[in-house]
């Protein structure tokens, strides 16, 4: 795991820890109880194929102010997590769930509550339609500057084809390594959150 300090915040990626669990995360607030919060400037967290890890780090990471969060690949977030990832990081700009099999429309129609996302990566979510990412691009439609949905079997041409209207930069996540070159990249850390 590294932890790095930068004049945006901390920022934490575990991406690939593949033994790492959402336990490790209430250890950390076990250990240190009330004198101190660890990782209480935590703005981003990177845990990209972390296989083991489950939706109860949310609440372990709640007292953080995490605005960008990326877990393409990691088999256990569900519509659960994206609700609780709603629930406590209302400050929440950056979102990456590609390859997330287990969100459905559900999950995906919580982040109408995110008043300031600019960032909506749903690639290889094939449960996810146009009916919840239409609503999504509805109501963040001030803040909103770019989706990657590749390889969404649900989405219609249609809905493609209004969010190009929109002026919204569609990414491509097709690329290989394309999540690594979004955990590797500090540009989407720094204002704006731009690849």
């Amino acid at each position: 795991a590294v932890v790095s300090t930068q004049s945006t915040g901390e920022h934490l990626n575990i991406s690939k820890c593949y033994r790492v669990t959402s336990a490790a995360f209430a250890g950390l607030n076990e250990c240190h109880g009330s004198l101190s919060r660890p990782l209480s400037h935590l703005e981003t967290f990177i845990a990209n194929w972390c296989r083991n890890l489950n939706g109860e780090w949310t609440v372990s990471l709640s007292h953080c102010p995490l605005r960008s969060i990326s877990l393409a690949g990691t088999w256990y977030t569900n519509d659960e997590t994206i609700n609780d990832i709603v629930t406590f990081f209302s400050n929440l700009e950056c979102i990456n769930i590609n390859k997330c099999y287990k969100i459905s429309d559900e999950g995906v129609r919580r982040f109408v509550f995110c008043k300031n996302l600019r960032i909506l990566k749903i690639s290889g979510c094939f449960k996810i339609g146009d009916k919840s990412v239409g609503a999504v691009l509805e109501e963040c439609s001030r803040t909103l500057r770019q989706v990657a949905m590749d390889d969404c079997r649900s989405i219609s041409r249609r809905l493609l084809d209004k969010i190009s209207e929109r002026g919204l930069l569609l990414l491509e996540a097709k690329r290989e390594n394309a999540d690594e070159m979004w955990d590797s990249s500090d540009r989407y850390m720094k204002q704006g959150f731009l690849f």
